[in-house]
């Protein structure tokens, strides 16, 4: 069994010492290549106007890429290796900053069209922008502490449709960009692992920075912690092992069976509810047991389907574990129909010399007991095949 306790532990991260992200925008003249340029007049001297001018730039993945696309060079942000540190005065009193110079490289494709549509040329011009920014970047810090990203680009562009005397293209860049400073650092923090969440959720068959906005956190991870977890392995257990059937079971009265009884569970490994497994074996050694006629054998197996999360308590050194659910008996008599069912499985750790012990009810949908083992009072399992451990979460620490 796998305890999964919220602990102290020391973690390496990148600490962010500081976070900025703004928007510049520019307007840029361009000059058009010799051979696009040679095109265009060529396209104008033949009637096919009015002209169309696009520009692209490429992807830069938002907010939240954790990598992101590879624009071949043709959207950089630099920081220059050269840091400024000065006192301003900020907030009534001087403080010293780092003053850090950003740098941008953009290469649109800028593609002309004639007024059929077809394509006279494309290139991509080189336009470069630069800002000046006051960030939190202690010594020894340096560039390479601070780095810059793109989050988005939008280009525009304004130009002669006649293309007389020339195109006069003009080029408008909207840039947003984050500025963070990072240093690796060791802290102390109380964690525990995370555990993955089965794949249980079916899939349905049929130039002005974009709102800022956390990404929001799914409900169904991660998953709960259990309050406690337990272990169970029994070899089969003989008498007294008082099991009461109901009646409505069997279609003829059945004599007291002598059984033996083997529960064999794991509930909450890794202080996680997911996995989970109970099974509960009882073997009857009298048969026939029936009082008339009938013979019948009571042997049967339980098999939990669904599991809920434990209730746990603990008085005087004893921990006790209740935990619900549902489940399929199975009989080994092929006279007797299987039958879905409910339980409470019981399950007492008892620290002290005496022995463990547990109890088990099965019920119909409507509640009805049909099988009990009432043991809750009697000693009887060894102490290494029965364990109830608490789980140590953050509530606990809270409440602490």
């Amino acid at each position: 069994m796998t305890p999964n306790n919220v602990q102290e532990e020391c973690i390496r991260v990148s600490k962010v010492y500081d976070w900025v992200f703004d928007a510049i925008s520019t307007d840029t003249g361009i000059t058009l290549p010799d051979d696009c340029a040679a095109a265009v007049a060529a396209a104008v001297a033949a009637g096919r106007t009015p002209l169309d001018v696009t520009c692209e730039v490429p992807d830069v993945g938002g907010f939240f890429p954790l990598d992101p696309p590879d624009t071949d060079g043709n959207a950089l942000c630099t920081v220059s290796s050269r840091i400024e540190r000065r006192e301003i005065p900020l907030g009534g009193r001087l403080v010293e900053v780092a003053i850090v110079k950003v740098i941008f490289t953009i290469r649109p494709l800028i593609t002309i069209f004639d007024s059929t549509g077809a394509i006279i040329c494309q290139f991509r011009p080189t336009i470069s922008e630069s800002r000046r920014l006051v960030v939190c970047a202690p010594e020894p810090f340096t560039a390479d502490n601070v780095f810059c990203r793109l989050i988005s680009l939008d280009c525009d562009t304004n130009f002669i449709e006649t293309g007389d005397p020339d195109l006069g293209l003009q080029v408008m860049l909207d840039i947003c960009f984050e500025i963070q400073v990072e240093a690796d650092v060791k802290l102390e923090v109380l964690a525990k692992f995370c555990f993955p969440r089965p794949n249980d959720i079916e899939l349905p068959t049929n130039g002005v920075c974009p709102e800022f906005e956390w990404p929001a956190q799914c409900d169904f991870f991660p998953r709960d912690n259990c309050d406690c977890q337990a272990f169970v392995d029994t070899d089969p257990l003989t008498g007294p092992v008082d099991i009461t059937f109901a009646p409505i079971l069997f279609d003829t009265p059945l004599a007291a069976g002598t059984y033996t009884t083997e529960l064999n569970a794991e509930i909450c490994d890794n202080c996680q509810l997911t996995g989970s497994t109970i099974s509960w074996i009882v073997e009857d050694f009298v048969v026939p047991t029936g009082t008339g006629t009938g013979t019948v054998d009571q042997s049967f197996t339980f098999t939990a389907s669904e599991i809920g999360m434990p209730e746990c308590t603990e008085v005087l050194g004893v921990t006790t574990m209740t935990v619900e659910g549902a489940g399929t008996v199975s009989f080994a008599d092929p006279g007797v129909a299987d039958r879905t069912v409910l339980f409470t499985l019981t399950l007492v750790e008892n620290i002290r010399s005496a022995d463990d012990t547990y109890a088990i009810t099965l019920t119909d949908l409507a509640g009805t007991a049909l099988i009990t083992f009432a043991a809750a009072a009697v000693d009887f399992v060894p102490d290494e095949d029965l364990v109830v451990q608490d789980c140590v979460t953050f509530p606990n620490l809270l409440d602490d």
